[in-house]
């Protein structure tokens, strides 16, 4: 599979979540591995505010968990490995 073939369909699995997009783009940057809400702020250009709504609204959901209250450290939780499978759960074709 080409690379323009994975991201077009990832990109297609996750316009089809129902996570709104800011709660999308989060889930993606904690999945990809920022911990830090400062961080995953900076990189999704959400505000800080915007994107403390939306770790407290996925951590409510069950698809982060707050590791450190003090540092504002985020992983992933049980429900949001298994949304971020299905978002990557599409066939892919081998050309050896």
């Amino acid at each position: 599979m080409k690379a323009i073939d994975f991201a077009c369909r990832f990109l297609t699995r996750v316009q089809k979540d129902d996570l709104s997009p800011a709660a999308r783009l989060v889930l993606i940057a904690v999945a990809a591995g920022l911990e830090e809400k400062c961080d995953i702020s900076n990189e999704t250009a959400l505000s800080p505010s915007v994107c403390t709504t939306q770790l407290r609204h996925l951590e409510q959901l069950g698809e982060v968990r707050c590791v450190s209250p003090l540092t504002e450290r985020y992983v992933l939780a049980p429900a949001g490995k298994e949304r971020m499978r299905r978002l990557f759960n599409f066939h892919c074709v081998l050309h050896g």
